[in-house]
């Protein structure tokens, strides 16, 4: 009796199981060829839909593939002109475009006018995703070595954008640290209106050759995305942010009030490879000590080589017109030649 009721409970599971599995790809995506294809959407970001699908695991289709799609499920929606709606999505028989399902109705939309899109009930780690780089070079001649390590954390909600972002490059000639430049930030954006963001950053840092052992720094900034698409992420910021450096040994800080004016430029190509391209300016005006001022400037850029891992070039420049110790050179920049790992 007792196996009975455990076989009947242990179906019902499985059963259960099946049906959820069942339910959760009932998306339907029409390709610009008429193919049908069902499955689960699991995100839209950078041109790519994400589309999961029994026997094949997770494929990607380019937007501009695509001709309508449907989906009961809730999302949040970024469209170009920096709007965001939450609602599910119906077909169209209008070439390329597709029915939002919103609280106040339903509004047709350009499927290629879709910048992003991300189930609203989905878990912690598919709105997660990360990038890990190592880069590295040797000479016998001189002895030197150069080694850089960098990543990127980022997770995206409902209205914000959260990115923790660290760099180390280290330079070693016969087992002596001769340079090392340590960057790590935390910044977090939040949607006020249309293009324009609310941003919040943190970050602490080193650099030998500017003679800079630790600065720490807070502040905050406005942001607005002058060009969103689903190739291009171009944004300006401006804002004001205080900090505390460390120079020299010396253990007390220096106190500082800056400005800050930023250019942050992303490309991306899903073509055959796969690319990658992110660059940005930033300056650094000096409220505290007149005449100084600050300048960073970062290009990455990368090319798919496998699945999910890419090789590409890092090109570094820092410049401070007035660094603390008197000794220090005034620029710094690097450039070296990485290996990349990245998810989601």
């Amino acid at each position: 009796m007792t196996g009975k009721i455990l076989r009947t409970v242990l179906a019902s599971i499985f059963l259960l199981i099946g049906l959820s599995s069942m339910a959760q790809k009932t998306d339907t995506i029409i390709h610009i060829n008429g193919n049908v294809l069902l499955g689960e959407i699991k995100k839209l970001d950078n041109g790519i839909i994400s589309f999961k699908m029994d026997g094949m695991g997770t494929i990607k289709f380019e937007l501009d593939k695509i001709n309508t799609f449907k989906s009961q499920k809730s999302f949040q929606i970024v469209v170009k002109n920096g709007m965001q709606y939450y609602g599910s999505f119906d077909t169209s028989l209008s070439k390329r475009m597709v029915n939002m399902n919103l609280i106040n109705g339903r509004e047709l939309v350009a499927v290629e006018n879709i910048v992003e899109l991300y189930p609203i009930k989905k878990n912690f780690w598919l709105r997660t995703s990360g990038l890990f780089s190592l880069g590295f070079s040797y000479s016998k001649g001189s002895g030197i070595a150069n080694l850089n390590t960098s990543g990127k954390l980022d997770y995206r909600n409902r209205k914000s954008y959260t990115v923790f972002n660290w760099t180390e490059n280290t330079t070693l000639q016969k087992d002596t640290i001769t340079s090392n430049k340590t960057d790590l930030t935390l910044n977090f954006q939040r949607a006020i209106i249309r293009k324009w963001y609310f941003g919040l950053n943190a970050e602490l840092s080193s650099n030998s050759e500017l003679g800079l052992d630790m600065r720490a720094l807070a502040g905050f900034s406005i942001i607005n995305y002058l060009v969103q698409n689903y190739h291009n992420r171009l944004y300006l910021s401006a804002g004001s942010s205080g900090n505390k450096e460390w120079s020299g040994g010396e253990t007390t800080p220096v106190n500082n009030i800056e400005g800050l004016l930023g250019l942050n430029y992303h490309y991306f190509k899903f073509t055959n490879p796969e690319i990658h391209i992110t660059t940005y300016l930033k300056t650094y005006p000096n409220f505290t000590t007149a005449g100084r001022w600050r300048l960073n400037y970062s290009l990455d850029a990368m090319v798919e080589v496998i699945n999910d891992f890419h090789v590409g070039i890092n090109f570094y420049y820092n410049f401070d017109s007035k660094p603390l110790s008197a000794d220090a050179s005034t620029n710094d920049y690097g450039i070296t030649t990485t290996l990349s790992y990245s998810f989601h």
